[in-house]
């Protein structure tokens, strides 16, 4: 979604509602699939040398389930306000956008990321106790396992080293 700042008018605002095509945009494989639909409201009011972005959407999602990594579909909501002025002026809250066209693409995909969990599970999806190559521990099991756990690597070195040699 690009806004061309050259055609709004000055203090007034202007909504625009519009579907999003995110089919071709590379997503992480481990947390985001796909989104395959995605439709935003925008409120525009430009006022002064700074543009103000009111920006709410829903999107549907397929995401990664942490425990399988089946799809998993899943809808979600975001809601930001966005600020972009074509100066610089230090502030944090605005962002500085010299040209005329600023693409709204990245901030949504920001927040669309932002919206789904990282640690999604699929509903009936349990939490695997281990395969080939591989086991899972609770966090009291490996505190165990590493408290009594000796480096063999390192016992070479006792039969080495004796006390008359220390001293």
């Amino acid at each position: 979604m690009k806004i061309n700042r050259a055609t709004l008018p000055i203090k007034k605002d202007v909504n625009i509602i519009e579907t999003i095509d995110f089919s071709i945009y590379p997503f992480d494989e481990h947390h985001i699939r796909r989104v395959d639909r995605c439709e935003v409201k925008v409120i525009l009011h430009e006022f002064e040398d700074v543009l103000s972005c009111k920006l709410t959407g829903t999107a549907e999602v397929i995401a990664a389930c942490s425990y399988t990594l089946d799809d998993v579909p899943l809808k979600v909501k975001f809601k930001e306000d966005f600020f972009f002025s074509n100066e610089e002026n230090g502030s944090e809250n605005i962002d500085f956008e010299p040209n005329n066209i600023i693409d709204l693409d990245p901030y949504i995909i920001a927040l669309i990321c932002a919206a789904v969990p990282h640690n999604l599970v699929k509903p009936g999806a349990t939490l695997p106790s281990g395969g080939k190559g591989y086991r899972v521990l609770t966090e009291e099991q490996y505190l165990s396992e590493k408290k009594n756990k000796r480096n063999t690597s390192f016992d070479i070195l006792d039969t080495l080293i004796t006390d008359d040699e220390v001293k």
